[in-house]
Formats: structure tokens, C-alpha cells, sequence
């Protein structure tokens, strides 16, 4: 392990293409600090150096060099420095489709989630590791192969084995939610506001913001730049100009973009844009 007085800020992101274009981030921070945000995916990563503070729902986490770190997908969480030096730590975001073939092959009925963000587990903190820092060697098979069986050995563990309740349902705030979506992912680039969302739903602007709050656990305003973050993922994968994403996806400029970019995603929108052409 580093010596944490001695980490730098760096970031890089980089895909596996034979594990579903799995998403992998290598980063050391001192001063950036995520934003409250949520992932469609899984994330899993290992602290190497330096603490990392983070929030999950209602809970604060702290993990020390070797903790392995896990949020489920939809889970609203944050991220910054739990020691003045900052952290460095080594990430991945399983999609569904990679997560559903790990829970085939441990035959569970349901994809696996998580109820502790913190997983003490040093030895498969260090299997992570070497098969994150492997991905990007040579030998591809080796490394996809590592992955999956790092990934399996700690679903094996920790993971429930069932399906998080989203919410999904159709009445009350899960159904109204369902609704939201839709209105705020029709058009990114056009401003929404509280009351068309509660005139769509039928209920007060105050409901609305309940809704929110009670079903994934954030405001509305951080929904919707989740989304916009999404899209605008989606679009630079398309090779769309970076200004020309910002204004597709509701951002005032490409400046105001690669601010809620970093908060959420760790790397600016041109660093994605790097590892994703790669």
C-alpha cells in the first residue's frame, strides 16, 4: 500500500470489452468529492490507500485500505475523503446482463444485492486487485476470467441471492416515480419543472418531492442530473462533440456538463470519451 501523505489526484477510466464494456476506474483523490448520484449498475471497488468517506442512503461509511466497497444499482451515495491525505481506490460498474451470468453460475434465482456497503474481506479485497490491475495487460482472456471469478467469490459471500425491491409497482410513489421518468428522459434538453410533474401525476409539487425522497432516496433536481449524466454518457459513446452533448442533454454550457460530469462519474467527460474510443 501507498503511503497517503504522498497520494496526487489522478483518474483514469478504461472498459473491458469482453466483460459488457464493464467500466473500470483507477483514481486517487484529494479534493474531489462526489456528488449525491446513483449508477444503473453495480459498484464495486478496494481502497489501496488513504480512507474513503461515502454515504449510502441513510448511512455513513468510512473504508480503510483493503475494505472492498459495494452500492447497489439505484442506491443514491456520495464519496470524498475520510483522512486529510484523500484515497486512492480501484473500481468497476457490473451492468445487470454481467451480473445476471454471475448469478447463473451460483445458481441463484435473483441477481445479488448487498446490505453492507463495507465488506471485511481481505482476501478477496486482494483477488479484486490483481484482476482490476490485470485488465488492461496482455492476455485479455486471463483477465476477463480473473474478473469473474473475483466478482463471483464475493456475490458468493456477501450477495443475498435476491432482487432488490425497486418500487416498481404501480400505485403509490413507485408507480408516480415511473411516470417522472418518463417525463424527465423525453426530452433532457427541455427545462422541468416541479408543478408539470405534479400536474402528469396529479398531486402537489410537495408530493412530488416526497416521492423522490421516499422512493430513491434523493431531490428531484439530483434525478434529473443523474439522467442528464446518463444520456450524456451515451452520447459522447456515439461520438457526439462534447458541446454538442451538453446542449442534447440540458446543461447550461460543456463547462456546466464537466462539473456534474466529475461529481458523478469520477472523470471528465473528455477522459471518458478517451477510454470509451479506446
Amino acid at each position: 500500500m501507498r503511503n497517503a501523505s504522498n497520494l496526487r489526484e489522478t483518474a483514469r477510466l478504461t472498459r473491458h470489452p469482453a466483460l459488457d464494456g464493464l467500466e473500470m476506474l483507477a483514481a486517487t483523490y484529494r479534493d474531489h468529492a462526489y456528488a449525491l448520484h446513483t449508477h444503473p449498475t453495480w459498484v464495486f471497488g478496494v481502497v489501496t490507500a488513504g480512507v474513503e468517506r461515502f454515504r449510502v442512503g441513510r448511512t455513513d461509511n468510512l473504508a480503510a485500505p483493503g475494505s472492498i466497497l459495494v452500492v447497489n444499482p439505484e442506491e443514491p451515495h456520495d464519496g470524498e475523503k475520510g483522512c486529510e491525505a484523500g484515497w486512492s481506490y480501484r473500481t468497476c460498474y457490473p451492468s445487470p446482463g454481467l451480473m445476471r451470468e454471475v448469478a447463473d453460475e451460483l445458481e441463484l434465482a435473483d441477481l445479488p444485492m448487498f446490505s453492507s456497503a463495507v465488506l471485511p474481506a481481505p482476501d478477496l479485497a486482494r483477488s479484486f486487485l490483481v484482476a482490476h490491475a490485470g485488465a488492461g495487460a496482455e492476455g485479455a482472456v486471463e483477465s476477463e476470467a480473473a474478473m469473474l471469478v473475483a466478482l463471483a467469490a464475493i456475490v458468493r459471500r456477501f450477495g443475498d441471492g435476491r432482487a432488490q425491491d425497486t418500487g416498481a409497482g404501480p400505485a403509490g410513489s413507485a408507480g408516480r416515480l415511473a411516470l417522472y421518468d418518463d417525463l424527465v428522459t423525453a426530452d433532457l434538453a427541455v427545462p422541468l419543472r416541479l408543478s408539470a410533474l405534479a400536474a402528469a401525476a396529479g398531486v402537489t409539487r410537495f408530493q412530488v418531492i416526497r416521492d423522490f425522497k421516499r422512493t430513491v432516496g434523493t431531490t428531484p433536481g439530483r434525478y434529473v442530473r443523474d439522467r442528464r449524466v446518463r444520456r450524456a454518457c451515451d452520447l459522447i459513446g456515439e461520438g457526439l462533440p462534447l458541446a454538442a452533448v451538453a446542449a442534447e442533454t440540458g446543461f447550461a454550457d460543456q463547462s456546466h456538463m464537466t462539473r456534474a460530469f466529475k461529481t458523478v462519474k469520477g472523470v471528465t467527460p473528455a477522459a471518458y470519451r478517451a477510454a470509451t474510443a479506446g
